[in-house]
C-alpha cells in the first residue's frame, strides 16, 4: 500500500518542473485539398523511385484515376493495387 501512494507521488510532476510538453500543430493549419494530395501522389506513381505498396490509400487512389493523373496500368506496374 505504501509503494502504490510513494509511486503515485513520485509520477506528479513538481511545480517547479521546466521541461517542455509536446504541443499539438496549430488548429488554423491549412489543410492540403485533394487535388494537391493527389497531384503529390500521382508524381510518386508516375517516377521511377522507390514506392511502398501501402504508401497510397484507396481514396487517393481513385482520386488520381477519376483525375486521369496516372493509368490503372501503371498503378499495377508500381504494385497499387
Amino acid at each position: 500500500m505504501e509503494r502504490a501512494a510513494r509511486t503515485a507521488e513520485a509520477q506528479k510532476p513538481a511545480d517547479g518542473d521546466k521541461r517542455r510538453k509536446r504541443g499539438s500543430k496549430p488548429a488554423d493549419a491549412p489543410r492540403a485539398s485533394m487535388d494537391e494530395i493527389a497531384d503529390f501522389y500521382a508524381g510518386l506513381v508516375n517516377g521511377d523511385g522507390y514506392l511502398p505498396s501501402n504508401a497510397i490509400s484507396n481514396t487517393v487512389r481513385n482520386a488520381m484515376l477519376e483525375r486521369g493523373l496516372v493509368t490503372a496500368e501503371r498503378l499495377r506496374a508500381r504494385g497499387v493495387a
